[in-house]
């Protein structure tokens, strides 16, 4: 819902239920109350299988969690690690370049995949000066332009 900016009112037309329906799906851990038919609806409208949509979202320990929160959310760039998490699928540079400050390009690409490295050149002017000329040298060493 978040990586393509969608609203619960959005899910609940896709899904043809009411948006208090999809208030309740997201609040519970289990929506046991969601119809075969109305997942498949959902599936079929976000091109993603029904399994996709209720096999639970990986988690982080909540000390890590709070961690997280404090190492990439400090100043409120994003609200929370959800729209933090949609905003790196979405290969925002902001986020991009937020994760790589804080991780390094290694560990963010293990989280978040090639664009790490494919963006560096776009999103590296958002990173600060210092840490960004070491991050370079790492690029251009790992890139072969060194």
């Amino acid at each position: 819902m978040l990586t393509r900016g969608l609203s619960q009112s959005d899910l609940a037309r896709l899904a043809g239920v009411s948006r208090q329906a999809v208030s309740l799906w997201l609040r519970e851990e289990s929506p046991a109350d969601m119809r075969v038919s109305h997942l498949l609806n959902l599936a079929r409208a976000l091109g993603v299988g029904a399994g996709d949509l209720v096999e639970p979202l990986p988690v982080l320990d909540p000390g890590d969690e709070g961690r997280a929160v404090a190492e990439l959310l400090w100043d409120g760039l994003y609200p929370g690690l959800g729209e933090f998490c949609a905003a790196i699928a979405r290969d925002e540079d902001r986020a991009l370049a937020r994760l790589v400050q804080v991780y390094g390009l290694y560990r963010a690409a293990g989280a978040a995949g090639g664009n790490v490295w494919a963006s560096f050149p776009r999103y590296k002017r958002l990173i600060k000066p210092a840490r960004r000329q070491g991050l370079e040298r790492v690029w251009n060493l790992e890139t072969g332009r060194a």
